[in-house]
C-alpha cells in the first residue's frame, strides 16, 4: 500500500510540475495571441477590400448589361449625370442658409467618355465668384458635383 501511495504521489507531482507554466510561457502565449489577432484584422481588411472590388465589378457589369439591353431594344443608350449645383457664401450665416435652400439638382446628358471618367461625388466646378467679389463685395463660390449617374 505504501508503494502504491508513493507511486501516486510521484505521478501527481510529475503531472503538477509538467503542467505548470512559467511567466515566460504565459508571455509567449499572449504574444502569440496578439499576433493571431493582428493577422485576423489584416485578413478582415483584405477581405473588405476584395469585397469592394467585387462590388465595383458587379456594378460595372450591370452597367454593361443595361447598355446591351438598351441596344437589344433598338435604342441608343444615353449617359446622364445628375448634377448638384449650389452657391456658397462665406462670412454670412443668412446667405449660407439661403445657399442651402437654393441649391438645385438637374440632369444633363453627357458622352460616354466623360460619363466613365467621373464618379458620384466628383467635383465638376469649384470656382470663386470674382465678379461678385469686385462689384458687390460678395465672397463665395460656385460648386457643382456629380450626385448620380444613370444610363437611360
Amino acid at each position: 500500500m505504501k508503494t502504491k501511495l508513493f507511486l501516486i504521489t510521484i505521478f501527481m507531482s510529475i503531472i503538477f510540475f509538467a503542467c505548470k507554466e512559467t511567466p515566460c510561457d504565459i508571455k509567449e502565449d499572449i504574444n502569440g495571441l496578439k499576433q493571431t489577432k493582428t493577422d485576423l484584422q489584416n485578413d478582415v481588411q483584405n477581405f473588405g477590400e476584395a469585397r469592394a472590388q467585387k462590388v465595383h465589378e458587379i456594378d460595372s457589369l450591370n452597367g454593361v448589361l443595361k447598355v446591351l439591353d438598351i441596344y437589344k431594344a433598338g435604342r441608343t443608350p444615353r449617359y446622364v449625370l445628375k448634377l448638384h449645383l449650389k452657391q456658397t457664401h462665406y462670412l454670412s450665416i443668412n446667405k449660407m442658409i439661403k445657399d442651402a435652400i437654393n441649391a438645385i439638382d438637374f440632369e444633363m446628358p453627357v458622352d460616354k467618355e466623360f460619363y466613365d471618367q467621373v464618379e458620384v461625388g466628383t467635383e465638376i466646378v469649384n470656382k470663386f465668384r470674382t465678379g461678385s467679389f469686385w462689384i458687390e463685395g460678395s465672397f463665395g463660390n460656385w460648386e457643382m458635383t456629380v450626385a448620380e449617374k444613370e444610363i437611360k
